[in-house]
């Protein structure tokens, strides 16, 4: 009589892929968990601080102007670049914004996702965009927030976990999104709350935004501060040996 060999092969198979799904959903539940603390979306509802912060800074003219609305309501705010938008000829522009008391921070070297990408690609954006930052200023700026392009670093598996690695190996503790998104200046001050981050882009429509806004913001009570402010940190000095990036130093086998 023969024996079915088959189906007890197929049982066992059929149980190390339960394992192996199990395994990987733990994976990811844990990268998950992890990222819920990862991603900062807003501040301390307690408190009546919020952050202004400005994308991608294609058109420099509006991030000038910007800062000289700042000076006149006396508030700050936070910007992110990305590398490519930094030149050495705004050496000056860039350093009265730190001088006005606002923040900088990265948006990465280029405005391509960082969705399912080698965790080396990301080091290598993170590198080049603050190396270029130190060129453009001329001093060192240590960086302390990371705003990945579109707010996302998980691809359309959901799989975070190697770009997650790269960011916080690169010295990020978290990466910073937001809870309100919108030109409309009288639609942006419905949305705003205790401890909102808000997002504009370096650009006219979103600057006539805020010279709505922000007396509307004032005038309601809110406190527009740098990010690191929001979240009860010092400002970024700028200062020391200008950061070089070395990919050898991030090797993914070191």
């Amino acid at each position: 009589m023969r024996t079915n060999k088959i189906l007890p092969r197929l049982t066992a198979a059929a149980l190390c892929l339960v394992l192996l799904l199990g395994l990987s959903a733990a994976a990811a539940e844990t990268t998950e968990g992890l990222l819920k603390e990862f991603r900062l979306r807003h501040g301390s509802r307690e408190s009546r601080r919020i952050a202004v912060t400005m994308d991608d800074v294609f058109e420099t003219e509006w991030v000038w102007k910007s800062v000289e609305l700042c000076r006149q309501y006396g508030i700050r705010m936070t910007f992110f670049p990305i590398g490519i938008n930094l030149k050495e000829e705004d050496r000056e522009n860039w350093l009265d914004v730190l001088d006005a008391g606002c923040e900088i921070g990265s948006h990465s070297y280029n405005h391509l996702k960082f969705q399912d990408i080698p965790g080396y690609v990301a080091l290598n954006r993170l590198g080049r965009f603050q190396e270029t930052l130190d060129r453009t200023l001329g001093t060192h700026y240590p960086v302390r927030w990371f705003r990945p392009p579109f707010g996302a670093i998980s691809g359309k598996g959901g799989n975070a976990a190697v770009t997650y690695t790269a960011i916080t190996r690169f010295g990020y503790d978290h990466i910073l999104l937001w809870d309100v998104s919108e030109t409309d200046p009288d639609k942006a001050a419905g949305k705003v709350r205790n401890g909102s981050i808000l997002l504009y882009h370096a650009r006219k429509k979103d600057y006539e935004c805020l010279v709505k806004l922000i007396p509307v913001l004032l005038e309601a009570g809110y406190e527009p501060v740098t990010v690191s402010e929001l979240f009860e940190m010092e400002q970024p000095a700028p200062g020391g040996e200008m950061f070089v990036y070395d990919i050898n130093e991030y090797r993914e086998n070191q």
